[in-house]
């Protein structure tokens, strides 16, 4: 008799997972998604995705929140970094940075941003849309590299969508592509097939189609990703170095300068994240169920919003202790970068008070090739949307190079006014234990 009752009761436990089988199959939005892809090549309107996925288009919606809860050196609410960072507008100074510098807000809003930053003016090129809208693949077909050149207001009947969906899927399959021509040529001019990425790859690349470094190359402006020596900012500096490339020259010190742009992605390449195999979206997109669903996010925002499916699928150590040990990393980033941004600002007077003095010409022009360099490294940091916590030693090693490069500027800049040069004292340090060893016993 118990026999017979486990048996019927088994059937039981059958039939209704049958049904509730049933019944997701029934569901359109359960199937797979090879059979959802109803959508026509070159669709580029979010409305027309959300048709086919309302749920990942939710969570997509969520970009335009505004709001800096659970971030102390972020969030999507709209602020100027100048007041923020005072030292930003003297080192930007006789550039549009110098103007206004705005936070991001979410990537909802990246057409009205750029539409009405003050940077933007009348002689403002069509380069400025490539990190903005879905329209750019298409209009770069259609234009060749013409289009960077334009002016920027003379393409805006062109640029009628924002970042969707079409920026990162294949309409059809819903695969990860890289659409955005410049990376896709900065990966074929460095001998990587574009369309032959792994997935997990994509799960960072697609994200390195813009939150990265880039300047405007040639008479063209050719958005151009300056990956040839590596991805490193020695990497890249040394890459402007040969070119001899600025985007300005300073107003005060007259130094050639660089304006870095975005780099999460070379700064996040080697960190101890990317290294144990992470993509950007393992953090930034995480999975969660909903509705009976696994979908990844697509609330673009900091994990720190998100921790538990961000962080403890991974991590073991709670919550709030994780958040105090990014706060920790952040809050010394933050109080190192404004004591280095204040030094570069010494800097940029020492060398405008010595061209003032009429000073000697070979060594002014040595204090701004050091000026350049410690400018370019404390940007790199203030750029980077992390502040520091992508790849913490990357970050200090930058500062560290900044605020030495500009205590050098102003050593060279008082001795070009003065003829007296500083004391220095260079001598290799640090050494290894092992090369201590051997230098000891050599002396003996």
């Amino acid at each position: 008799m118990r026999k017979r009752g486990i048996i019927l009761l088994s059937l039981m436990v059958i039939v209704a997972i049958s049904l509730v089988a049933v019944g997701c199959a029934s569901s359109g939005s359960q199937q797979a998604v090879s059979y959802r892809a109803e959508i026509a090549p070159g669709t580029l309107s979010v409305d027309e995705y959300a048709k086919y996925y309302p749920k990942q288009y939710d969570t997509f919606m969520r970009t335009s929140e505004m709001s800096n809860e659970g971030s102390k050196y972020g969030g999507s609410e709209e602020y100027d970094k100048l007041v923020q960072w005072p030292f930003l507008k003297e080192i930007f100074a006789g550039y549009g940075f110098a103007i206004e510098y705005n936070e991001d807000r979410g990537h909802n809003y990246t057409l009205e941003d750029v539409s009405k930053i003050k940077r933007i003016n009348e002689k403002s090129i069509a380069s400025c849309w490539t990190c903005k809208s879905a329209n750019i693949s298409g209009v770069v077909e259609e234009m060749g590299d013409a289009y960077y050149g334009a002016n920027f207001h003379d393409l805006k009947s062109k640029i009628t969508e924002g970042i969707t969906c079409a920026n990162c899927h294949d309409p059809q399959t819903m695969k990860l592509v890289i659409t955005q021509p410049p990376l896709r040529d900065t990966l074929t001019r460095l001998g990587k097939d574009p369309d032959k990425l792994t997935t997990q790859e994509l799960r960072t690349m697609t994200c390195a189609q813009c939150h990265v470094e880039y300047y405007f190359a040639g008479d063209k402006k050719v958005v151009t990703f300056p990956w040839d020596k590596g991805t490193t900012p020695d990497d890249i500096l040394a890459y402007y170095e040969e070119k001899g490339f600025s985007d300005w020259k300073h107003a005060k010190a007259g130094t050639p300068e660089i304006k870095v742009q975005h780099p999460e992605f070379e700064t996040f390449s080697g960190s101890t994240h990317a290294e144990a195999g992470l993509s950007c979206a393992d953090c930034h997109m995480p999975y969660s169920m909903n509705g009976g669903e696994k979908i990844s996010s697509h609330w673009w925002t900091s994990p720190l919003k998100t921790m538990n499916e961000s962080c403890m699928t991974c991590h073991r150590e709670g919550e709030e202790w994780l958040k105090e040990r990014v706060f920790y990393t952040q809050d010394k980033v933050a109080d190192t970068m404004a004591t280095v941004g204040n030094v570069n600002v010494e800097a940029i007077e020492a060398i405008a008070a010595a061209d003032a003095e009429g000073a000697n010409k070979a060594l002014l022009e040595e204090a701004r090739g050091l000026q350049r360099k410690a400018q370019f490294y404390v940007d790199w940091v203030g750029a980077e949307n992390s502040m520091g916590f992508h790849n913490p030693q990357l970050t200090f090693d930058s500062l560290s190079k900044s605020l030495d490069y500009a205590y050098q500027a102003i050593n060279k800049a008082t001795e070009a006014r003065t003829g007296v040069a500083a004391p220095q004292f260079e001598v290799k340090a640090p050494k290894t234990n092992s090369e201590t060893v051997k230098l000891l016993s050599e002396k003996s």
